[in-house]
């Protein structure tokens, strides 16, 4: 019986190259989302602390200008976390668009593996199959050599 060779293995290791590489693109999508969620927790931490500032000045009685200075920081400070959950949720959509590209990819991958192992148990059946015909085959011969022999 001939060895088993599969058809289809430049086919099957292109595709895992391809779930690799998407692989690869998810972790850095997701590395991406979480460095924008660590800006904007630090955003909102800064802007939690611009507003008890200007509570901080409001209840000491301060100057209306400084004040003015110290709510405009607080608004750009708030303008900044606005435009930074907007990043976030941009990096959010990509990072499921990789995820979902990752799953596309492992499919395809995962259905040429199925292939290859059905391809190989069909081999295993069809050798397993040979082998016992040919065993039946000597079987039958040694005993009709008997046969013929205790006949003479």
């Amino acid at each position: 019986m001939k060895r088993f060779t599969f058809k289809f293995k430049k086919l099957q290791k292109l595709r895992e190259q391809d779930e690799e590489a998407s692989m690869l693109r998810l972790a850095l999508a997701q590395t991406d989302l979480a460095r924008e969620q660590k800006a904007l927790a630090a955003l909102a931490d800064e802007l939690e602390d611009a507003g008890t500032q200007l509570l901080g000045l409001v209840k000491a009685g301060t100057l209306p200008a400084m004040l003015k200075n110290a709510d405009a920081f607080r608004r750009s400070v708030a303008a900044a976390a606005g435009r930074q959950k907007e990043s976030v949720a941009r990096a959010a959509q990509h990072a499921a668009d990789k995820q979902q590209e990752f799953r596309q990819a492992r499919q395809k991958a995962e259905a040429i593996r199925k292939l290859h192992e059905k391809s190989r148990g069909e081999h295993r059946v069809e050798f397993l199959r040979d082998e016992q015909k040919n065993l039946d085959e000597l079987a039958g011969t040694r005993s009709r050599r008997a046969a013929h022999a205790s006949r003479q």
